[in-house]
């Protein structure tokens, strides 16, 4: 149990100075930083969509790695709860069109990039 924990929250902090790195990359070039969270939580979707499927079809990995990649970087990487918070945000700021619009494409995006992942 202690080292699915430590497995879990080293990944943690892999996927999470990923998310970071994003974060830093776009606001450097300028973009808004919803697109920081949008390519996370596409690029998170597609690279868990492609390990859940090798996974299942390989499944050599112990459990504990499995952790480290599933459950600790690629959870860490994608953000929903900072999706969820822009959206409601755009919302409470009167921009419903482009609230729903980033609904739209991260959903759209998300599983499509997890369907992708899969297939790869």
């Amino acid at each position: 149990m202690i080292k699915s924990i430590l497995a879990v929250m080293l990944g943690g902090a892999f996927g999470a100075l990923g998310r970071y790195g994003l974060n830093i990359l776009f606001k450097q070039s300028g973009m808004a930083l919803f697109w920081a969270t949008l390519s996370a939580n596409v690029l998170g979707c597609l690279m868990m969509g492609w390990v859940y499927q090798w996974l299942s079809q390989q499944a050599k990995l112990s459990e504990n790695l499995q952790l480290f990649i599933m459950v600790g970087i690629l959870g860490a990487l994608t953000t929903w709860s900072t999706f969820s918070m822009e959206t409601v945000l755009m919302m409470e700021q009167g921009e419903m069109i482009k609230a729903l619009g980033y609904t739209f494409i991260t959903v759209t995006a998300c599983f499509t990039a997890f369907w992708l992942g899969m297939k790869i």
